[in-house]
């Protein structure tokens, strides 16, 4: 399904939900294979008493993370990464700028539309642009409070400070990106930092138990 995903983006010409879902399906991919090899590698259970608990926040950060990576590459397709200009925290000068959240989230516009360099308005392109904010917001308040948790909890220090410290890096990297006006590097970072915070999260699910 990759590889046809890799084929519409080519011949349907960068259609954004096309471009998205193959993001997406190479994290997945990457997810199932950090689950099987922590699975599958011996003694690295970490039993805990709070591990019940604490692997549903984790889920709930699972999902909430997903849905940021899928906002940032519609983001992305759509063009939309400097539609605030350089401006942050605000977005043009303004808290609440001009913005069309209708328009912004078509997935579909037929086939045979160009996609290269964005088909929206600056209005669209601005909504998509404060929702990845404002998820931005809720994704980083909720993994923190898990990353609080692992670090006062004896065994797990270390992945909740490691989880932390990726917090804060993808923070950093996100507002450089706008403020620095998208440098290559930067994004690309941007993208490898999301995939490092999915090899944490989803190796601690796999590796979490409770006590006999």
């Amino acid at each position: 399904f990759q590889a046809i995903l890799g084929m519409w983006t080519v011949t349907w010409l960068l259609k954004p939900v096309v471009v998205m879902a193959h993001l997406m399906g190479g994290l997945a991919t990457f997810s199932l294979l950090t689950w099987l090899a922590w699975s599958a590698t011996p003694d690295t259970a970490l039993v805990q008493a709070v591990a019940p608990k604490l692997k549903r926040l984790l889920w709930i950060g699972l999902v909430l993370l997903a849905l940021q990576i899928a906002l940032g590459g519609w983001t992305s397709s759509n063009y939309a990464a400097l539609a605030c200009g350089n401006d942050f925290p605000t977005c043009l000068g303004q808290w609440w700028p001009e913005h069309d959240f209708r328009e912004a989230f078509v997935l579909w516009r037929g086939i045979g539309v160009d996609y290269e360099g964005g088909v929206l308005d600056g209005p669209a392109r601005v909504a998509i642009q404060l929702a990845h904010r404002g998820l931005a917001v809720l994704v980083f308040g909720h993994l923190l409070v898990v990353a609080i948790r692992m670090i006062i909890t004896h065994g797990l220090r270390y992945w909740g400070v490691l989880l932390a410290l990726l917090l804060c890096a993808q923070v950093v990297l996100g507002i450089s990106n706008v403020i620095y006006s998208l440098p290559l590097w930067v994004a690309t970072a941007h993208t490898a930092g999301a995939a490092a915070l999915l090899f944490v999260i989803v190796g601690l699910l796999a590796r979490l138990r409770a006590p006999e």
